[in-house]
């Protein structure tokens, strides 16, 4: 048995490890975190970011999404938490049907796409959008009022862990590939460039699957065009083009967009796998909850994953004790 006044470690400080550990501080357990990068320099903070199924696979993630969707909601009602609720139009190149997923939304309308030349759908709908740096700084707050310590520290290997907590949650992102030695996972880069808003209050999002994407999310002062989605055995996109694309596409669907300064440009890469990784494994004597693989949805399904993994960790607490 391992004694600890820990219960749990969280390895990784992007949105689905801080919102893990809050979830299981929140559940009266002792929680720290460690992360080889902290926010504002984690993948998840060059997110867009924006509720909606993007690259996300499981049987659960429909549960998963509608109990974050439902979190969102609630904290936008708080200006620091960097969350609000925006109407806007969703595009398709081809005949498509919108996702079931937005059925949640509680306000999904099909619409006339003619006004959006080489678009065959449209549909419109509200959601939660998230300005990443300010919510991961956001939920950094709530653990620091949780008294949950946040380290900045490289992780080679879980085994380093085993003899400071019962269980490690294992929400590394793309570093699962190396940490839980999972070929299945893919990294998959993306770069979005931030601007001042000249005025938009509704989002734009195209559906497709890269290497380009079209996507135009405002965050009050700021908005976020995108993006690339570019695997890693296809040839990298040089940032400055990537930029240089992602502001003309941009500018081609809101002409307010042309002359926007340039406030930021991002790049993270998203955890695509198949099917996100959500269960409890054994690393010799010591448990692992593995949360990783969310794709393009980690915001999505954030709440929702987490609290199945705080479930997770207390049924491995009484196990060990």
């Amino acid at each position: 048995m391992i004694v600890t006044n820990v219960d749990a470690i969280v390895v990784g400080a992007g949105v689905c490890g801080l919102t893990s550990a809050l979830c299981l501080a929140r559940r009266g357990l002792s929680v720290r975190v460690v992360a080889d990068r902290l926010p504002p320099h984690t993948s998840s903070c060059a997110a867009g970011a924006m509720w909606g199924p993007f690259l996300v696979g499981h049987p659960d993630a429909a549960r998963w999404a509608r109990q974050s969707l439902a979190a969102f909601r609630e904290l936008a009602a708080k200006r620091l938490a960097g969350v609000t609720m925006v109407r806007g139009i969703e595009v398709s190149r081809d005949f498509a049907v919108p996702h079931p997923w937005l059925d949640f939304t509680g306000d999904l309308q099909r619409c006339d796409e003619s006004g959006w030349p080489g678009y065959r759908s449209a549909w419109r709908y509200t959601t939660a959008v998230v300005d990443m740096p300010v919510y991961s700084e956001y939920l950094l707050a709530e653990l620091r009022a949780a008294d949950v310590v946040v380290e900045r520290r490289e992780i080679v290997s879980l085994h380093e862990l085993r003899d400071l907590a019962p269980v490690v949650v294992n929400c590394s992102g793309s570093g699962a590939r190396e940490l839980a030695a999972d070929p299945e996972l893919i990294p998959v880069r993306g770069v979005v460039v931030v601007v001042g808003n000249p005025g938009i209050d509704t989002f734009f999002a195209e559906e497709g699957t890269g290497p380009e994407l079209t996507y135009i999310i405002p965050h009050r002062d700021t908005v976020v065009l995108g993006s690339t989605l570019e695997s890693p055995d296809w040839a990298a996109i040089p940032q400055a083009t990537a930029v240089q694309r992602i502001r003309a596409r941009c500018a081609r669907i809101e002409p307010r967009l042309r002359n926007a300064p340039v406030v930021a440009v991002r790049e993270g890469h998203r955890p695509v796998r198949d099917r996100i990784r959500l269960e409890v494994a054994g690393l010799g004597d010591q448990l692992v909850v593995h949360n990783y693989g969310h794709g393009g949805g980690g915001v999505s399904v954030s709440w929702g994953c987490a609290r199945d993994v705080a479930s997770m960790v207390e049924a491995c607490l009484t196990r060990i004790y």
